[in-house]
């Protein structure tokens, strides 16, 4: 994964707590990237390094990249007060298999709510610069007009793109906006009656996620053509145990560290009060990568290799124990 220092050229206001910011190489160009991967961006709070992952939503044809970050977190509350023009800024990427090219198609569906928008603008941006004439709905749920990303910039590029047709599902909004409350089947069967034919793609929250995905699967799509992403790992089951706690061990230190059941290592070392590099928390960029002996169940296994997994090596945000384990990092 490439390691890069990047100017911050502009910085824009998209809602009231949605800020885009647009950066470029000290020298050089940029990596290649495909539309929807992430980068991640490294910042220092406090006095201590901070780092989380950020889907693009910039197109590869762009010539910079461009985050577009809502104001939830510590790491991203901490950006929109301090990241202006001007600033340089540590960055890690591209990474991630939520893009158009693993799963391309002739007329895709894509479906997004609230900041889930950010991989679906740049993957359309991207598949309209190659096909101008593309087949392609966009249905997006937010909160209300004012919490939605992009609202200017797709409407002015579905007017100019015959083929594009959006809508917006509100939850508030004028009684005159035809599509208010929550995504529903049979709003689904009116703005996308041929679904079954076209490719999904789906970004979201994870409740969004899973309610939107077992809609889908309920009026007949494939599985094979449905392709998700979210940052954010689905709740892990408690593990069927007799103990009620397992103990960690920290190689380098000696350290011992409470684990529970079905508890990520994340989690219980920052409950403990370590620090380890993690930032997307959803088992995509390997920032959290680690070593461990003993018996572990992971969740994810992106960027893993089978000598990785074979030797005891895991991500540190997605994976959990299932008895006592060593861990170094």
């Amino acid at each position: 994964m490439t390691s890069l220092t990047l100017t911050c050229i502009g910085r824009q206001q998209n809602t009231h707590d949605v800020v885009s910011w647009q950066l470029t190489p000290l020298s050089g160009s940029l990596p290649p990237v495909l539309a929807g991967q992430c980068i991640t961006l490294h910042t220092e709070i406090d006095g201590q390094p901070e780092c989380r992952a950020y889907t693009l939503s910039s197109s590869p044809q762009d010539e910079c990249w461009q985050v577009t970050i809502k104001d939830v977190g510590r790491v991203s509350r901490h950006l929109h007060q301090t990241l202006q023009v001007g600033d340089e800024i540590r960055v890690d990427g591209p990474f991630g298999d939520f893009n158009m090219t693993a799963l391309p198609c002739e007329r895709p569906l894509l479906l997004s709510a609230g900041s889930g928008i950010t991989p679906m603008w740049a993957m359309l941006q991207d598949e309209l610069a190659k096909r101008p004439d593309a087949d392609i709905r966009f249905i997006h749920s937010a909160r209300s007009p004012a919490d939605v990303i992009f609202a200017d910039d797709l409407a002015a590029l579905a007017e100019t793109h015959p083929g594009v047709r959006h809508a917006l599902i509100l939850e508030d909004a004028p009684a005159d906006h035809p599509w208010i409350g929550r995504l529903t089947p049979d709003m689904l069967r009116e703005l996308a009656p041929d679904l079954l034919s076209r490719h999904v793609y789906l970004c979201g929250p994870t409740p969004y996620m899973a309610a939107i995905s077992t809609m889908l699967a309920e009026l007949g799509l494939p599985p094979e053509q449905l392709q998700q992403e979210s940052f954010g790992l689905p709740p892990v089951a408690p593990a069927t145990t007799t103990s009620d706690h397992f103990w960690l061990t920290l190689k380098k230190s000696g350290k011992k560290v409470k684990i529970l059941p079905g508890q990520t290592l994340l989690a219980a070392l920052e409950v403990a009060g370590e620090t380890m590099m993690a930032a997307c928390r959803a088992g995509v960029c390997g920032s959290c990568r680690c070593s461990t002996k003993g018996d572990i169940e992971r969740q994810s296994v992106m960027t893993l290799s089978a000598q990785d997994l074979e030797s005891g090596v895991a991500l540190a945000c997605s994976c959990t124990a299932k008895g006592d384990i060593t861990l170094d990092y």
